[in-house]
């Protein structure tokens, strides 16, 4: 006689088959692409760039590039793994296509990027996503930050710089600045590995700068130790712009620490100890003193070591235009630690560190599209309810992105099916309002 236990094994037993043609693992791609049609007018936007394929291709160019967005914002990291969702019946509906392009396809489409002017092209359909995270807002807060992408071939314009993780690996270093209150890319340039010159970095600025909607102004700036060069600082008060800026802790600056600083003791974290200060100094290049803020840390010490406490001080240093006090100085620039995030999220949300091509503009024009969709994504998050907009790119891609649906068509009307106890149903329905109101 057969045991109970084999019995109640056996009869839990899965059968697998293939044989529905209408299962998608993208159930929140009409939602995204709804989005980005309709309240973005991504399609057209992407239309008008001055750039053609022939007349007899299937896909048009805006058509490779705007799947290609949609599927970075779907969670395909590399063009490569694209055939993932080559037949996924809603991501195909939508786009009105029996199956996505090949990868060839949208490789072919990059290497159409020949010049700088025609990266050029697509700050611009970038611009219009801001227009729409950006309304309404008169002050920007920009954080400015590098980021280090390692190449592992001779991909063009890649040298070996300052690379923390890789040393003697060549590598890309583009330029980030963000919003700092949406976490929005608010402009994006590849650059070689080498650390940017003063006219880099102004230019840079200049860039990000004309990028904010009409009636926008950048009230701070923060960034990091590659950016307080006189020129860079002389630019911003010029502007009018507040800015916090991490300085470089040179023998100069140790030099008039040891002449004697007033420090003020900050923590009352039981196990280190956090002192701050701000001093007049001329840096190196500098044309005159500016305000920089100091701040030192060191653990507590047991008492058998205090006889070398003084030689267990971390410093840090914030160059600044602000008339406020060291620790308001020192907790608004770290808020900057969001940038962090955002890398990361440029970095594990769209794979900014994925190198695609072997050219340089090819390279430059696929950054452009990969913070294209992490804008999208992060304009999608922003018609959200309220406890969601706090939602990193992974998770909300995770809840509403990458679900399993079923799509029907019956009495001539599609029907996507989702799961019955859902956990995020209602923030979906209200997203679907704010997208498509009835």
């Amino acid at each position: 006689m057969k045991s109970s236990t084999s019995t109640t094994r056996n009869s839990s037993r899965v059968h697998e088959v293939f044989d529905h043609p209408g299962i998608t693992s993208c159930g929140g791609a009409g939602l995204l692409i709804d989005f980005a049609r309709q309240q973005l007018e991504l399609h057209n936007l992407l239309a008008e760039l001055e750039m053609r394929k022939a007349d007899w291709s299937t896909y048009s160019l805006a058509d490779d590039l705007e799947a290609l967005i949609y599927l970075r914002a779907l969670g395909i990291e590399r063009i490569a793994h694209v055939d993932e969702l080559k037949y996924d019946p809603l991501l195909c509906h939508m786009l009105n296509v029996s199956e996505m392009a090949h990868r060839s396809t949208f490789y072919r489409s990059l290497d159409r990027f020949t010049t700088p002017e025609q990266v050029a092209m697509l700050p611009p359909v970038n611009r219009a996503l801001l227009l729409h995270i950006l309304e309404d807002r008169k002050d920007v807060i920009l954080d400015i930050d590098s980021t280090v992408n390692t190449v592992f071939g001779q991909q063009e314009g890649a040298c070996v710089a300052y690379n923390p993780r890789y040393r003697g690996r060549p590598s890309y270093q583009p330029l980030v600045a963000f919003d700092a209150q949406s976490g929005a890319a608010v402009f994006v340039e590849l650059r070689s590995g080498k650390a940017p010159d003063a006219e880099e970095k102004m230019s840079f600025y200049e860039q990000a700068k004309s990028q904010l909607p009409e009636g926008a102004k950048v009230s701070f700036v923060r960034a990091d130790k590659a950016f307080p060069s006189e020129a860079f600082c002389q630019e911003l008060e010029d502007d009018g712009v507040k800015y916090a800026l991490k300085l470089r802790m040179t023998k100069g600056l140790y030099d008039r620490i040891q002449r004697g600083v007033l420090w003020k003791r900050l923590s009352s974290d039981p196990d280190v100890v956090t002192e701050a200060s701000s001093v007049s100094f001329k840096a190196q290049g500098w044309s005159d003193h500016r305000r920089v803020v100091l701040i030192r840390e060191r653990p507590v010490f047991e008492q058998q070591l205090r006889l070398f406490k003084e030689y267990a001080w971390e410093y840090q240093a914030i160059v600044t235009n602000t008339d406020w006090d060291p620790e308001t100085t020192w907790h608004f620039y770290n808020h900057r630690c969001t940038c962090e995030n955002y890398i990361k999220e440029l970095k594990e949300g769209v794979r900014i560190d994925a190198i695609t091509k072997h050219g340089f503009y090819p390279n430059a024009a696929d950054l452009w599209l990969k913070a294209i969709s992490h804008n999208l994504l992060r304009a999608l998050i922003g018609q959200a309810p309220s406890p969601y907009r706090r939602y990193s790119i992974r998770r909300f891609r995770r809840a509403f992105l990458r679900v399993a649906g079923v799509l029907v068509h019956h009495a001539r009307r599609w029907t996507l099916r989702l799961p019955l106890q859902w956990p995020h149903r209602k923030a979906w329905r209200a997203m679907r309002q704010a997208i498509s109101p009835a």
